[in-house]
């Protein structure tokens, strides 16, 4: 981190001040998982372990009614959304399988589950409870999740795939485990 030397005119003489200027663009989270990703891939890691993190993610909910993600958005009237979140859904449960020996994917996918999870309950679900129609909540729920964490994705090299549908993704697999209700 640099630092930008600032000299003073004091009574008695000149104070000499450095002052620490925050870097210009901070690694995100998202960026310094995948690199470490790519490292791991390169040392060919076995994992042994399943972090708690994700498994609270990917358990589904005790003693929920309702089973399934098709007919928890049909019950919250999202009816038109049904085949397109089955298959991002889908696309996010194939990714988790074919790198669930991998630690550090499962803490990308824990902390992306996790910041998908804490914004809809802080920023979505009160807007649902409400009563506030669907559109102004799709709106919040892209402006809030979709796109900023979307973007986080999008700063990381290693990161193949197309970050707006994953993110929606992964908040469809959040609402089909119970942990994200729309109704």
């Amino acid at each position: 981190m640099g630092g930008r030397d600032v000299n003073v005119f004091a009574p008695g003489g000149d104070l000499h001040i450095t002052q620490q200027l925050p870097s210009a663009n901070p690694q995100s989270v998202f960026r310094k998982l995948f690199e470490k990703l790519e490292n791991e891939a390169a040392t060919d890691k076995t994992l042994t372990t399943y972090i708690r993190q994700l498994e609270i993610y990917t358990r589904r909910v005790e003693d929920e009614k309702v089973i399934g993600l098709e007919q928890k958005l049909k019950m919250a009237g999202r009816e038109r959304q049904v085949t397109m979140a089955v298959a991002l859904k889908e696309n996010v449960y194939a990714d988790i399988k074919m790198n669930v020996f991998s630690s550090t994917y499962q803490l990308i996918v824990a902390t992306l589950m996790s910041k998908i999870h804490e914004r809809f309950e802080t920023q979505i679900r009160p807007l649902i409870e409400a009563g506030l129609d669907r559109s102004h909540i799709d709106k919040v729920f892209s402006e809030q999740i979709t796109i900023p964490i979307s973007q986080e994705l999008d700063d990381c090299p290693q990161f193949k795939d197309v970050a707006v549908d994953y993110v929606r993704g992964m908040a469809f697999f959040l609402t089909g485990n119970c942990h994200i209700r729309w109704d």
